[in-house]
């Protein structure tokens, strides 16, 4: 039984850090295409193609990366923590 929880722990763990990758290539993508982030419109449809190009953004739904940076807080801050998470200043 305690095995079976600690495989619980680590596959969430991977599946936050791979939401966390989801997130911040997005918002590499839409600072290089200058997208407005406090607009779900344009920002849904300027990573229409990064989402369909990227091998792994399939498991992370767009809606989810979209709503995220709509809050992003700034060109020193980064997501962590998976759908859950919030902005960190990595300053």
């Amino acid at each position: 039984m305690l095995t079976t929880k600690y495989k619980l722990v680590v596959s969430m763990s991977q599946r936050d850090e791979l939401f966390d990758l989801a997130v911040a290539r997005a918002l590499d993508y839409t600072q290089r295409l200058n997208l407005n982030l406090q607009d779900a419109y344009e920002l849904t449809k300027g990573l229409e193609l990064w989402y369909l190009k990227t091998r792994f953004a399939y498991r992370v739904p767009l809606e989810d990366i979209v709503s995220i940076l709509q809050t992003h807080l700034g060109k020193n801050h980064k997501w962590q923590g998976g759908k859950d998470g919030q902005w960190i200043n990595h300053d």
